[in-house]
């Protein structure tokens, strides 16, 4: 299938911004090209581009994606006064009107105010990046300025009254959400050998490619663009790339990421809580706590038990059958009776679904909110030859039993080849964790408590890497086994202020048979640690050349 080069139009019926419209529907198709030949694709409402469910072999390509009147209003400070900022807003690109004090932004198909829980991320006007050491509501906790009277005191340019806790420079632009995961751009679901190749995602109301339970992806010279032709500093409101239980490989190959509301890419399973146990111990109940349990698991599926406390996991069961109660709450039959070690409260991670990963090449900018790259995954992991200027840690490897319950447990990974310029400008610098502690972020929210605690992660490396940097934190680790901080090139640059809340080199923490050796520290001074329930025994420190 392909289209001419031009511009397509793609409209919401009108009055459904309550739901995703999808524009083109693929199921159960095989070998399928999709080549927009260049095309302009330009959304109109609350859609989704495409949907591809049961498909196999199918490729799409070779377009930009972009939506008229965004889910995102930008504007600038033009004044900051006690109580009260005044923006200045293009209101022929961002329409709105104002109402009894309440500000309403619309477009053709919807009305919204500004998402109170989102982030109203701060930019920099000359350079266009996240406003360096800001983050999630700059100007004020919880967004309070914009629950507040909204007033226009000039044409394009409305007084909102309320806390400004943190004033920004004037001229700062802010980026100001009206939802954020209304709806993917691109979304496969049991789908095999799926390639999407040269898109320019200029935005998306939510992510840009997500894929669940999904087999073999390639993702080349996809990208997340900044529209600078409409002066806008955003690009999607949410993850640029996202993956949930999927297997074999996830590959990006020439990727570049900016602008976006989240982070770049994120790859992981999904904890599903047991909240009973059968008296045989062969049949538990299930229950996704922010994820359908139903969309994570299914019969014949390979599962680990997992301890809550601890993240450590069982020996392998299998899903003879399931039947569902909601689509949270499944109740699942095993072919083996559940280890006497596991009970109610601990969880249940999918053992056939993960991914091997390879990401090369791509490009990850400081113009997109959060982190870099969020990897957890027990398959193998390469990161090789990219760039990272990220405003937050520019690797985060986590596995979460506490918030998201995000799996993966990571057992080989290399982090080889990579240049790292001056990330973490809006990371830690206000002592808090912030969008991560360090240049990579190893953070499982399992907490060692001493030196014979069990580990989370295994066999990371990270090696012949140039690290470009203006502060100190090189590496936060918790609970490694086998890690490795191997011939890098450490740079001291003083591009920025030196503010992060990790003062050392290293924070390790709970970690084991941990090696730092043969790295180059260029007007950097000496590497410091900071070793917390860790036998030194366990690291192996090689004088810095």
């Amino acid at each position: 299938m392909c289209f001419e080069s031009g511009r397509y139009d793609f409209h919401a019926p009108e009055g459904q911004d309550d739901r995703v419209n999808i524009v083109a529907r693929l199921r159960g198709i095989r070998d399928l090209i999709i080549d927009g030949g260049g095309a302009e694709f330009i959304a109109h409402g609350r859609l989704m581009l495409f949907l591809a469910e049961e498909c196999e072999r199918l490729t799409i390509r070779n377009f930009s994606l972009d939506w008229e009147r965004p889910y995102i209003t930008q504007a600038s400070i033009v004044a900051l006064g006690d109580g009260h900022v005044d923006l200045a807003i293009d209101r022929k690109r961002y329409p709105y009107h104002i109402e009894k004090g309440r500000i309403r932004f619309t477009d053709e198909t919807w009305e919204r105010e500004i998402d109170p829980e989102s982030y109203s991320t701060a930019y920099d006007p000359q350079s266009g990046a996240v406003l360096y050491g800001t983050r999630d509501c700059p100007l004020s906790d919880r967004n309070a300025v914009f629950r507040g009277e909204a007033r226009e005191i000039a044409p394009d340019t409305v007084r909102f009254f309320g806390t400004v806790d943190r004033p920004l420079p004037i001229g700062t632009e802010l980026a100001l959400y009206h939802g954020r995961y209304l709806s993917n751009a691109m979304t496969v679901v049991n789908c095999r050998n799926v390639c999407f190749e040269k898109i320019d995602l200029r935005h998306s109301p939510g992510m840009g490619v997500y894929g669940l339970r999904s087999e073999n992806i390639l993702l080349k010279a996809v990208c997340t663009v900044v529209n600078r032709s409409e002066k806008r500093r955003f690009s999607c409101a949410a993850d640029a790339f996202h993956f949930t239980n999927c297997r074999g490989l996830i590959e990006l190959d020439g990727c570049n990421c900016n602008g976006q509301g989240d982070d770049a890419l994120n790859i992981h399973g999904i904890y599903a809580r047991i909240v009973a146990v059968s008296k045989d111990r062969k049949q538990i109940e299930l229950f996704g706590v922010r994820f359908p349990a139903e969309r994570v698991f299914k019969a014949d599926d390979e599962i680990w038990p997992i301890v809550r406390t601890t993240g450590s996991r069982g020996a392998r069961n299998r899903i003879e059958r399931i039947v569902r109660k909601s689509s949270k709450r499944l109740v699942v039959a095993l072919r083996e009776p559940l280890d006497k070690t596991f009970r109610e409260d601990d969880f249940i991670e999918n053992a056939s679904w993960y991914a091997n990963v390879s990401i090369h090449d791509c490009y990850f900018g400081r113009a997109n909110r959060a982190r870099g790259i969020l990897l957890t995954t027990p398959g193998k992991v390469v990161v090789h030859n990219n760039r990272f200027m990220t405003a937050g840690t520019a690797i985060l490897i986590e596995g979460d039993t506490d918030y998201w319950f995000e799996s993966g447990a990571v057992c080989d990974m290399d982090i080889h080849d990579n240049l790292f310029e001056n990330c973490g400008t809006s990371a830690s610098n206000n002592g808090g964790s912030g969008w991560g502690e360090a240049l990579i972020s190893i953070t499982p929210s399992f907490r060692p408590a001493d030196e014979s605690s069990p580990v989370y992660h295994r066999n990371i490396r990270i090696r012949n890497n140039r690290i470009l940097t203006y502060d100190r934190p090189l590496l936060h680790a918790r609970s490694v086994e086998g890690l490795q901080f191997v011939a890098n090139c450490v740079e001291q640059t003083y591009d920025f202020p030196a503010t992060a809340a990790q003062r050392q080199s290293f924070c390790l923490e709970g970690c084991r048979n941990v090696r730092i050796a043969e790295n180059r520290f260029i007007g950097y001074g000496k590497p410091d640690f900071e070793l917390i329930h860790m036998n030194p025994n366990n690291i192996c420190h090689e004088k810095a050349k």
